[in-house]
């Protein structure tokens, strides 16, 4: 059986290996791509994914969404991921010739909806932005969806802030609108995505594919396993991929049902994920929430993936 997704990004490195993990996955079908500003600004995030499909040569449109969040002012990850979000430790990906896909990304991911009621998967790897957006323009979306699957958020710890993920800090009032929505909504958080982790062998894994696209993929993985390097560590969690290794593979991954509230007035909290397990006795369940993986086969999973994706 063959799932229809919907992918709402921010590329970002590990965006990368999650679009060409989906690509490469026979059970998976991408019908469109919508980009938001989030790991950097949408000038970058957009130049990004055009490289992206230009370089893997992918035909689905990729469309420029969202610029800012809906109320607060512009929060990037370029502090970590460097101006363009796109660090490399050899060759940078090349310029693209192609442009985005004519109309904006909200009014795109409504229009692929309506013409699949019921069967589209939204695929959500950046700042719920575009997606909060696209719900306030067409009310109907919500009943539209088979599922939101969405990396952002945490059960405990953040990475942004002591409590919040990056992804949920970068537009809070964009992310309780989703989860408030009533779509059926699949969170995989820094809790679980902690759990699968890259490093050099990983890297040693896609430079012995033996292709100019694995030797450029793997001069930016290596550069993303070098965040952890930097702070005395030898592996990076992998976030981005990992739901998608849970669209492909959900044998491999513990979830459970929770209601999930995103902190929006907290001095110290604001996008902290409240999770609520305690359903449905003190509260009614609005997501399931990834809690465990087995990173080890994950991974196993993703370097096949990226083997054909990268060949």
């Amino acid at each position: 059986m063959t799932t229809d997704i919907w992918l709402d990004t921010d590329p970002g490195f590990d965006d990368w290996m999650a679009w060409a993990l989906l690509q490469a996955e026979p059970g998976l079908r991408l019908a469109g791509v919508s980009v938001v500003a989030g790991n950097a600004p949408l000038r970058h995030t957009l130049a990004n994914a055009l490289r992206i499909q230009a370089l893997h040569g992918w035909t689905q449109p990729v469309h420029a969404g969202c610029e800012r969040p809906l109320v607060q002012a512009p929060v990037t990850a370029q502090d970590v991921l460097g101006e363009t979000a796109m660090a490399t430790t050899g060759r940078a990906l090349p310029q693209a010739q192609a442009q985005a896909a004519p109309g904006h990304g909200v009014q795109a991911l409504v229009k692929a909806a309506r013409a699949r009621p019921g069967r589209l998967t939204l695929l959500a790897l950046g700042p719920l932005t575009n997606v909060a957006a696209a719900f306030d323009a067409a009310p109907d979306l919500p009943g539209l969806l088979q599922a939101i699957v969405l990396m952002g958020g945490s059960t405990d710890r953040g990475n942004t802030t002591a409590v919040a993920e990056f992804n949920i800090h970068a537009d809070p009032e964009a992310a309780a609108r989703v989860f408030g929505a009533g779509v059926p909504l699949v969170m995989f958080g820094l809790n679980v995505c902690r759990q699968v982790l890259v490093g050099e062998e990983h890297v040693r894994a896609v430079r012995a594919i033996g292709t100019d696209r694995a030797e450029l993929f793997a001069d930016h993985l290596d550069a993303y396993v070098g965040i952890a390097r930097r702070r005395g560590a030898a592996h990076m969690a992998v976030y981005d991929p990992t739901p998608v290794a849970w669209l492909a593979r959900p044998d491999l991954f513990t979830l459970e049902p929770a209601r999930v509230d995103v902190e929006l007035d907290g001095r110290l909290t604001r996008g902290m994920t409240v999770c609520e397990f305690r359903v449905p006795s003190r509260a009614r369940p609005n997501a399931r929430v990834a809690l465990a993986a087995d990173g080890p086969a994950v991974m196993a999973w993703a370097l096949q993936g990226l083997a054909r994706a990268l060949s």
